[in-house]
């Protein structure tokens, strides 16, 4: 029929997608907003006052600095609720190859010396 996946999501991984995607807008806009002002104040007609970009002006690298850290946390909280659930989860019971002595490959078809 059809295999229902019962693993659960991982509640910090859509977090992670948010903020990042909110770092590289306001990257982008920390970087070009500047230069669109610049160029319009050039062709003579200087963009009216805006708060949010007075903002980004003065306190843009401090919204760069948290919103980096938060990514930063949410990469490492994703990342520890994954091997939780790895770890979690149930061993198969049907294992391909046998604990012991580890498989060496040997050289075949070469002129590799069997004695050693």
């Amino acid at each position: 029929m059809s295999d229902i996946n019962t693993e659960r999501r991982n509640p910090f991984y859509i977090l992670l997608v948010v903020v990042s995607l909110a770092f590289v807008v306001t990257a982008l806009a920390y970087a070009v907003v500047p230069v669109l002002e610049e160029k319009a104040r050039d062709a003579g007609s200087p963009p009216p006052a805006s708060p949010i970009r007075e903002s980004l002006r003065s306190d843009g690298w401090v919204w760069l600095l948290w919103e980096g850290a938060a990514v930063v946390l949410l990469a490492v909280l994703s990342m520890g609720y994954d091997r939780l659930q790895r770890g979690l989860q149930k061993t198969p019971s049907n294992i391909t190859i046998p604990p012991g002595e580890p498989h060496t490959p040997t050289a075949r078809g070469s002129d590799a010396d069997p004695a050693v």
